[in-house]
């Protein structure tokens, strides 16, 4: 079914309640891959993933989903601050299944996260990512993230160690219009 998917044009969009599922599948997939995101498995269940999707709070918290002949590949979810002290920052992360990497699916998800976080005045976008990631962390520099420091061995993937990469972009001031 993914495989059909490979040469299409996608399309990025914000999540709906009937993603859920979706959603949870690929973070499933890509957890169970065990080397690109810290579960390891399932980590929602379809219903408690459209339960989140129910919930959002569209000032705080952003899902996207990339869609490719009506197949959801990847999602990214992003998290503002929830104190006034950090309100002008946000987190986020992405999962990609694996016929969709290599694609710029990835940018694209970020570029139209980047467009909401601006929208909303966010000053600095943040992101942590596995050293090995090298694929992952080569997008984000080309995008204009930084190295901001990071947690030695902080993970084990199998029998190997990684540093947890914690990785910034400041977005550029908002035009005065």
């Amino acid at each position: 079914m993914l495989q059909d998917t490979l040469q299409a044009p996608y399309v990025v969009r914000s999540a709906t309640i009937e993603d859920g599922a979706a959603i949870a599948r690929i973070l499933t997939e890509v957890g169970r891959e065990g080397i690109y995101i810290a579960n390891e498995g399932i980590y929602m269940t379809p219903e408690q993933q459209s339960l989140v999707l129910s919930r959002l709070n569209p000032e705080q918290h952003l899902i996207l989903v990339a869609e490719q002949n009506g197949v959801v590949v990847g999602t990214l979810e992003m998290v503002r601050g929830v104190f006034q002290k950090n309100a002008h920052t946000a987190n986020f992360g992405m999962a990609l299944a694996p016929v969709a990497r290599g694609r710029h699916i990835g940018e694209g998800l970020l570029r139209a996260a980047q467009d909401w976080a601006q929208a909303k005045g966010i000053e600095k976008i943040c992101l942590s990512v596995f050293s090995s990631n090298i694929g992952a962390i080569r997008l984000y520099q080309r995008m204009g993230y930084r190295e901001e420091g990071r947690r030695r061995k902080q993970y084990r993937l199998g029998d190997i160690f990684v540093d947890e990469v914690f990785m910034a972009w400041y977005l550029p001031p908002r035009s005065a219009n």
